[in-house]
């Protein structure tokens, strides 16, 4: 029972890899001001394997789960309140790893803070 259970546990073996690089993560949604255009979009990015020969080369993207949200607007160009989950099946004879991406499509908006003018602070009367 033993060898069996180890002979499973090898084929069911993970790996760790990298994503991709993240260009800006925040937990402050004020820091950054947006403009909310499609709210719960979802990009995937997927790699499957039959006898370990790819179909696809590479391992699966975060850029391009990143790019499907973008893609369903083309005054996009951040996704806010993203959730990323990365999943696999591995078999042994069939394989699948993939990276997802959860969140809200936006645009980035500039926004101008000015100092209040002297003797309009918050709290002064």
């Amino acid at each position: 029972m033993t060898a069996r259970t180890l002979a499973v546990s090898v084929l069911l073996a993970g790996c760790t890899a990298s994503l991709g690089p993240a260009a800006l993560l925040g937990t402050d949604a004020d820091l950054v001001g947006a403009k909310l255009l499609r709210p719960g979009l979802r990009g995937r990015s997927c790699r499957a394997s039959v006898l370990g020969v790819p179909f696809r080369a590479g391992a699966p993207a975060l850029a391009e789960a990143i790019a499907q949200i973008l893609a369903a607007d083309p005054e996009g160009n951040v996704v806010t309140g993203a959730e990323v989950t990365w999943s696999e099946l591995v078999t042994g004879v069939y394989n699948r790893r993939c990276v997802e991406v959860r969140g809200d499509l936006a645009r980035v908006v500039s926004t101008l803070r000015l100092p209040p003018p002297a003797g309009h602070a918050p709290g002064t009367r």
